[in-house]
């Protein structure tokens, strides 16, 4: 009987405090957001945030510029994997279409894959030669 009379006196307290706490939160939130909204009216945070937006669209369009170039000279070598991976993928489905027990529908899904890679390989050679002719 005791500890049900200590829990009752407990969350009783705790209610109350939590209610009191709680209004006391939304006035010290609501000086916060007063104070904020006057400082961010202020001309000095202003003119510092201008410099800031300033600076980051230089460090912004320096770095755009250097990603561009990085992408431009990464082409060529991507390209060349592109094709490496593709022949690599052509002799995997040749391998494979040959290792068969010598069924017609493995043969020719080996030979669909087959012509399927060297399509996807011509792709890659003509796109790899419009680009670098751009």
């Amino acid at each position: 009987m005791k500890l049900f009379t200590l829990g009752t006196g407990i969350a009783i307290g705790y209610l109350i405090g939590s209610k009191r706490g709680r209004a006391e939160f939304e006035r010290t939130l609501s000086t916060v957001r007063k104070n904020a909204a006057e400082k961010w009216k202020d001309p000095k945070v202003q003119e510092q945030v201008s410099k800031a937006e300033d600076t980051a669209k230089k460090y912004a369009s320096e770095a755009a510029g250097s990603v561009k170039k990085r992408a431009e000279d990464a082409k060529g070598p991507v390209a060349d994997a592109a094709v490496g991976a593709a022949a690599r993928v052509e002799e995997t489905a040749k391998k494979s279409g040959s290792s068969s027990t010598g069924s017609s529908s493995g043969s020719s899904s080996g030979s669909g894959s087959s012509s399927g890679s060297t399509t996807s390989s011509t792709r890659s050679n003509s796109n790899n030669g419009s680009s670098s002719s751009s």
